[in-house]
């Protein structure tokens, strides 16, 4: 049967479904294509090519069967008449033809109309103007509308103009720059990637983020005010939110404002969308994983009752509006798929095996134009195993052989709150929170010789989180001065049992077998008490804006409380030259952070003897704007005080104690960014080219013990506690280019990085394992380390690119793209290999180098293809 053959209202659904199972086909083609021994990287091509043409196909079916003969296509854009940012989810509504059609995110629409006319147009937009207007219609129509904003929207009342807060050391995307940022499968956390002054751990896909080389774990992550302590799945390829959620997400690099607490480093803020107008929804199917979003208003029938979202016809006033309600959720497959699919073109059985899901859910109810009541839910799960299967016989540790780990989460986080706003120069909100995680890791060894704290590892920690925040703000002189404020309560209830090892001080083997390793009970069940608060004003007058700013935080367990005063000072000219400078002291309690419970709880229960950890940032700016192009050049100084140490030892009361406030980082650079926005209107060319120069260093302040070259047995701190060093996440060059070309429906992007590698500790010198030799009568030899991340492996570059084309309907939009990650298949050196059956410096026949080696990860897969179907209706 033909699609042909049926009606012509039916012709494209037909289409699409015929579509869909080619796209499914072509997945299972690919895997039997890789069971073949002659499949590489010309064949992955080969697959990506015919996904090309699929998605290219679907352009010339939809021109087909989306216009009927002798219909009228009217199609435009749709944007803010001040700011010029497109109005996605706008609702135009043709009067005579009662019909609507919803804007795309980037304000595009698209209306089909029966024949030539005259016909009266109604616009409506959250936080806009209506915008009625009559067209003369003749023939296919090209017309955008600007909409100017309102100060009244729907039940509450929202301050309009530029965004309130500061811009040096700041950097805002939106759903579409997400999503357009290649290399980033469509995930908000990958796309921060390629801002300036940000890594992963793993190298740019993998791995967690790092700032400005500043500590990873004073990052603060935040989904409407939620904490957010697990913000990555397993392997970093996702975040653990929809990004179709996503209204917009906040960096600070540094230097943050006075509301952003426990926090030394840097700030995430995700604002999730707080605007439905219809029922709608989204759904995102690739070869990784697939996500859905659904969700209506609620408006206020004639009868006093509710009712989910009407028609345009029936909404006859804004304040009808009652509310909306949204549901998303994610399910990973890669375990399905792209492992088996690695595993044939490998030709050996995939040891890593990681699955995960996630949901968020959203509702909203105004009880009138002043009140309203929220609630946000948002949980995750992942779940990850390794297993070991390499033998002595390939140069690896055979102390290692059968090595399995295993590891499952979950995450869950809720909020309620009510905020109140009787006018535009009053707001305030109160928040209940929680966030709820639960994390067992477990891992065995069963070699011989292997220290016996490694032996029956497992970690049952559930770290809990409950927070009252309330949080103000009040405008006393309008244009000229603001105040805002807040308080919080947060109650951690952390538990842990389990058996894990702790360091009697810092090894220069770090060998498995090293004897400074000794075993640590778990058993804990511990309260931490916290308070906080802050204040600040800005004031405003002409160009120059000064924010003062102060923040207090109090934690009953180390009795003590710490007093961070922040300021930010701007001023704008005439000619949009903004110059900034910001800085203050930023402090938090490292007991309260759960990802730091989950690796030592046994740390989270010290009280009098630990100190807060601190930071003192420093940052000036000058911002450039010239029609759509902008030039941002920021330079930075963090230093970052009594960094929690692990190191077991015996303080003056003759207790014993896990841990020093003895480290400290510091970290300085700049940053220049050159930006090129495009009007939505138009096509062309946007994107932005950054370059950042870092360098961060690290001191653990550890006593040392005797003999540095000695490798003695008898060790009771670090050797080098006492010496700069380079930080292990430092990255002193990364340049960034993203650039795309967007034309009518087709967007291509691409992504170049050209960066420094990470620091790594050199192997100097080996030592035989006697005990294992006695045992097995075989040669183990196992590395010296010298001085740590004292050298850098080679520059490492990489290019992505992705291709989209996107239809709009007056039922929504179908958007094809295709990826692919490291086009080139460049595969970086970044580890040095040791063959434990060779001491230092061995000539290895069957290697043709030397023991040990620098290599890259050659058993694995560099080349990442992705192809998938958006579906927006």
């Amino acid at each position: 049967m033909s699609c042909r053959s049926l009606p012509d209202e039916k012709q494209l659904k037909c289409d699409f479904f015929m579509l869909t199972l080619l796209l499914i086909a072509l997945i299972i083609q690919l895997v039997r294509i890789m069971k073949k021994p002659a499949c590489n990287t010309i064949t992955l091509w080969a697959i990506l090519l015919m996904s090309l043409l699929l998605v290219h196909g679907t352009e010339g079916l939809n021109t087909v069967f989306a216009q009927k003969k002798g219909d009228i296509i009217l199609r435009g854009i749709i944007y803010n008449s001040a700011s010029k940012r497109p109005l996605g989810g706008s609702v135009l509504f043709i009067i005579e033809l009662k019909k609507k059609t919803t804007a795309d995110a980037d304000g595009s629409y698209r209306m089909t109309l029966p024949k030539p006319g005259i016909y009266n147009v109604v616009i409506t937009s959250e936080g806009m103007r209506v915008y009625k207007t009559t067209l003369i219609v003749e023939s296919d129509t090209i017309k955008n509308f600007q909409m100017d904003a309102r100060e009244v929207r729907g039940q509450g009342i929202t301050i309009t103009g530029k965004r309130d807060i500061q811009t040096v050391s700041r950097h805002t995307m939106t759903l579409k720059q997400i999503k357009e940022t290649p290399a980033t499968f469509g995930d908000s956390m990958n796309a921060i990637a390629a801002l300036p002054g940000v890594i992963r751990t793993g190298g740019d896909l993998f791995g967690p983020i790092i700032i400005r080389g500043g500590d990873q774990r004073g990052i603060r992550y935040l989904i409407d005010d939620i904490p957010v302590y697990s913000p990555l799945h397993y392997g970093g390829m996702h975040s653990v939110i929809n990004s179709n959620l996503i209204d917009q997400i906040d960096l600070f690099s540094s230097s943050f404002p006075a509301e952003f607490g426990s926090a030394t480093s840097s700030v995430i803020s995700i604002r999730t969308i707080d605007d439905v107008k219809e029922f709608s929804g989204y759904t995102d199917l690739s070869i990784l994983a697939a996500s859905a979003l659904v969700q209506t208003c609620f408006l206020r029938n004639d009868a006093g009752g509710i009712s989910a979202g009407s028609p345009m016809e029936d909404r006859k006033k804004d304040d009808r509006t009652a509310g909306y309600i949204l549901a998303s959720g994610r399910i990973s497959y890669i375990d399905l798929i792209v492992l088996p699919v690695v595993g044939l073109i490998m030709g050996e059985k995939i040891s890593v095996v990681p699955n995960y899901w996630d949901y968020q859910f959203k509702a909203k109810y105004y009880f009138n134009p002043k009140h309203s009541l929220t609630l946000f839910a948002m949980g995750s799960k992942d779940y990850f195993r390794l297993s070991n299967n390499k033998t002595a016989w390939d140069g690896s540790d055979p102390l290692l052989t059968g090595l399995k780990l295993k590891t499952d989460q979950m995450n869950h986080g809720q909020s309620l709150y009510y905020t109140y706003q009787p006018s535009e120069k009053f707001m305030n909100r109160l928040s209940f929170y929680s966030s709820l995680k639960q994390n067992y890791v477990s891992s065995s060894i069963p070699a011989p010789g292997v220290n016996l704290a490694l032996k029956g590892i497992y970690i049952d920690s559930r770290p809990y989180v409950f927070g009252l925040l309330d949080k103000f703000k009040i405008v006393a002189i309008k244009k000229y001065l603001e105040i805002r404020g807040g308080a919080e309560y947060t109650l951690y209830y952390f538990t842990a049992r389990g058996r894990t090892p702790g360091s009697m001080g810092r090894s220069v083997t770090s060998d498995i077998s090293d004897v400074n390793l000794v075993p640590v009970i778990l058993n804990n069940n511990i309260f931490n008490h916290a308070l906080g608060g802050y204040a600040e004003a800005k004031i405003t007058y002409e160009g120059l804006t000064v924010m003062p700013g102060f923040r207090t935080d109090y934690l009953k367990r180390a009795g003590r409380a710490t007093w961070d005063p922040r300021l930010l000072l701007s001023y704008e000219f005439p000619s949009r030259t903004t110059i900034s400078a910001a800085g203050g002291k930023y402090s938090y309690f490292f007991q309260t952070n759960p990802a730091f419970f989950d690796v030592s709880p046994q740390l989270c229960k010290i009280g009098r003897d630990s100190k807060p950890e601190w930071a003192f940032h420093r940052a000036v700016g000058l911002e450039q704007e010239i029609d759509l192009f902008s030039i941002k050049m920021e330079g930075f100084w963090n230093d970052f005080y009594d960094l929690t140490q692990r190191y077991i030892h015996i303080g003056p009361d003759g207790g014993l104690r896990h841990m020093m406030n003895t480290g400290r980082i510091r970290a300085y650079g700049a940053e220049i960014m050159l930006k090129k926005d495009r009007r939505e209107d138009e096509n062309g060319i946007f994107g932005w080219v950054s370059y950042t120069y870092t360098r961060s260093k690290f001191r653990s302040g550890l006593p040392p013990y005797p003999g540095i070259y000695g490798f003695s047995f008898n060790k009771t701190g670090d050797p080098w506690g006492s010496f700069w060093q380079n930080y292990m996440h430092e990255q002193n060059h990364s340049l960034k280019v993203i650039l795309g070309y967007a034309n009518e429906g087709h967007t291509i992007t691409g992504k170049f990085m050209l960066y420094s590698s990470g620091p790594y500790t050199p192997i100097i010198f080996s030592k035989e394992d006697i005990d294992y030799y006695n045992d097995t009568n075989m040669h183990r030899y196992y590395p010296v380390y010298g001085r740590p991340n004292s050298r850098h492996f080679p520059v490492i570059h990489r290019l992505d690119i992705r291709y989209s084309h996107s239809t709009t309907y007056s039922w929504g939009y179908v958007s094809w793209y295709v990826e692919v990650i490291n086009v080139y298949n460049y595969r970086p050196i970044v580890f040095e290999r040791w063959d434990y059956r060779f001491p230092y410096h061995t000539q290895i026949p069957m290697l043709h180098s030397s023991n040990p080696k620098r290599s890259s990860y050659s058993d694995s897969v560099a080349f990442i293809p992705n192809f998938g179907v958006e579906v927006k209706f």
